[in-house]
């Protein structure tokens, strides 16, 4: 997070003051990287429930984790007798087998790791079976294909949550894995709308000419990204003060819109939560690029 958008930050937490800290459920929380909502963490606007099945990086977890964070050495997904396919590429780890007939077509087959990937018996909770679990206001998915059982066993927990970032995939590499499309219809069942991609990964076709071609250019095929989505509807109607702020946190500090915190803040100075002199504090806090400049 560079320290203009920790500025940025500063001036909203400044002035909006939730009832309780933002309740953010990780779902694969595995440390391969920093996630998304770190800055809200740091800043004790939060407090991460974290689920992660694999018992290397759920110890990595607990080890570095602060008060502020739960973490369950879980699966997460529809319940009953399951696999967990333990690749020794941590990041490939999922409830379900690769699919090689897919991998195959774009070149990929050497994800496979024969003899490598463990299969570990388990039976998956659903975040819905969980009563010591809060209601969600953030929730984030990584879980290499079971997004779209977690939305199926949650609509409980899910019921007062503001936005949702997830991994979606556009090519299978899954056996049986559901798709972008599947997930998007039950996205939009539970009442949530596309807002944006954080990024998309795309690979290269495989042909007998990759060495006369800059690979970087010619990736052509999508393969997946992160998604996110947040709640449809009127939001000046439906949404409490605390779902606006929450909303509004995780639209600056988690998936970088702006523009949404500031309908946010016209919500709630409409209401008189805050002064109608914050829009132009937080504003002038942009970079240079995303102000208009001054008439005179």
């Amino acid at each position: 997070m560079s320290k203009a958008n920790h500025k940025r930050r500063a001036v909203l937490t400044a002035d909006l003051a939730p009832s309780r800290p933002m309740r953010i459920c990780d779902v694969g929380a595995n440390p391969l990287s920093t996630p998304p909502y770190q800055p809200l963490l740091e800043d004790g606007l939060a407090h991460v429930y974290g689920f992660e099945p694999n018992e290397d990086a759920f110890a990595e977890l607990e080890t570095a984790k602060s008060d502020r964070e739960t973490y369950f050495c879980a699966a997460v997904g529809l319940p009953g007798e399951r696999t967990l396919y333990l690749h020794p590429w941590s990041g490939f780890t999922s409830l379900y087998p690769l699919d090689r007939a897919a991998l195959k077509s774009i070149g990929k087959e050497k994800w496979i790791k024969p003899g490598k990937t463990r299969e570990v018996p388990l039976n998956p909770v659903t975040l819905d079976m969980l009563g010591d679990l809060p209601g969600i206001d953030l929730l984030k998915m990584d879980l290499q294909g079971g997004e779209l059982e977690v939305m199926r066993g949650a609509i409980g927990k899910l019921s007062q949550a503001v936005a949702i970032v997830t991994e979606v995939r556009f090519h299978r590499i899954y056996e049986g894995e559901p798709m972008f499309g599947d997930l998007d219809q039950e996205m939009r069942a539970q009442g949530f709308k596309l807002h944006k991609f954080l990024f998309t990964k795309s690979v290269m076709m495989p042909h007998a000419h990759e060495d006369k071609v800059l690979r970087p250019r010619m990736t052509s095929q999508l393969l997946d990204g992160d998604a996110v989505y947040v709640r449809d509807g009127d939001w000046a109607e439906n949404l409490s003060d605390d779902q606006l702020i929450f909303l509004a946190f995780a639209a600056d500090a988690v998936f970088d819109s702006p523009d949404m915190s500031l309908t946010c803040l016209d919500i709630l100075i409409s209401r008189g939560v805050v002064s109608a002199d914050l829009p132009a504090a937080y504003i002038d806090t942009f970079p240079e690029h995303q102000r208009a400049k001054e008439t005179a």
